[in-house]
């Protein structure tokens, strides 16, 4: 879980790092302007990262989670 919660909270400061400035150039605002225009946005893509990456640990099986057994019927 605390891993998710990190790679949430990162995917977000990347998109701020990067969304804000372009949204003040584009607005010809002031970055504080684009970045309490974009704080809904930025709310919504961190739970929806979180839900995301969520959902995706629990439905696609990775290598650890599946059996030793049906490992090695694929090869």
């Amino acid at each position: 879980m605390s891993r998710r919660v990190v790679h949430a909270v990162g995917f977000e400061a990347g998109l701020v790092l990067i969304l804000v400035p372009i949204l003040a150039w584009i607005l010809s605002v002031t970055l504080l302007d684009a970045l309490i225009l974009e704080a809904g946005l930025l709310v919504f893509f961190l739970f929806y990262t979180f839900a995301f990456s969520w959902l995706f640990d629990r439905f696609v099986p990775t290598a650890r989670s599946t059996p030793a057994k049906a490992q090695n019927s694929t090869r």
